[in-house]
């Protein structure tokens, strides 16, 4: 991917975040976090730009658990959509900061700038590195945020779609739906998503003993004799 960016303008730190993260770097940033809550980051596997075909199998199932946020996102929320927009904009809620805020994703975050700077702009000291990395951290952070705000809110969006064409409800969703990555590339993010079997069954007796117990709540009226 090539492209152009105005270095006489104030948003040039802006535009400088966005050309050192593409999904290469946000898949970096998934992968180093695993290795380095796992405790073993002495040798990180690094993501190539063009080649995410040859990444490890780990990025998808760390990514996974983005998606399985969404899922116990819609358990809370899936009754009353409107409620979770408001309090999102208001910033009264944010699983999405609690997500990337940790002490591991911060750390991924700091090292991938390092590299990026490294290869962008021969940066090779380290200390020069960290310092940079330092300011730019808050800009790319804010990438990042958004980066997993968008795959959250349109895997809810897809997952709800499927659970209202269903029938099931949103309470125990995790317990009757699966999701995983499908696909990524340069351009997203794909989600599989299904129902685990049995749910739909469930489902149908859950609306027949609701009905029964709704027939037997109506009680004979005399005036309709």
């Amino acid at each position: 991917m090539s492209r152009y960016i105005r270095r006489d303008s104030e948003f040039e730190k802006i535009a400088t975040v966005e050309e050192m993260f593409q999904m290469a770097e946000f898949c970096q940033v998934f992968l180093t976090a695993r290795y380095v809550r796992e405790g073993d980051d002495s040798f990180i596997p690094l993501i190539e730009r063009g080649r995410l075909e040859r990444m490890p199998s780990e990025v998808i199932e760390e990514m996974d658990i983005m998606f399985h946020m969404a899922v116990k996102e819609l358990e809370k929320w899936g009754d009353n959509p409107a409620g979770f927009m408001e309090k999102l904009e208001s910033g009264e809620y944010d699983p999405v900061s609690d997500f990337i805020d940790t002490p591991e994703m911060r750390n991924a975050l700091g090292n991938v700038i390092m590299r990026r700077l490294r290869i962008s702009r021969g940066l090779h000291d380290e200390d020069e590195a960290f310092e940079e990395a330092k300011k730019l951290m808050p800009e790319v952070r804010d990438l990042m945020h958004a980066f997993v705000s968008a795959n959250l809110l349109s895997a809810m969006d897809a997952l709800a779609k499927e659970v209202s064409k269903s029938g099931i409800s949103f309470e125990g969703l995790s317990e009757k739906v699966e999701v995983q990555v499908s696909v990524i590339d340069d351009r997203g993010i794909g989600l599989g998503h299904k129902l685990k079997p049995g749910a739909l069954a469930q489902a149908e007796e859950e609306k027949a003993k609701k009905a029964k117990e709704e027939a037997k709540s109506v009680k004979y009226d005399p005036a309709w004799g």
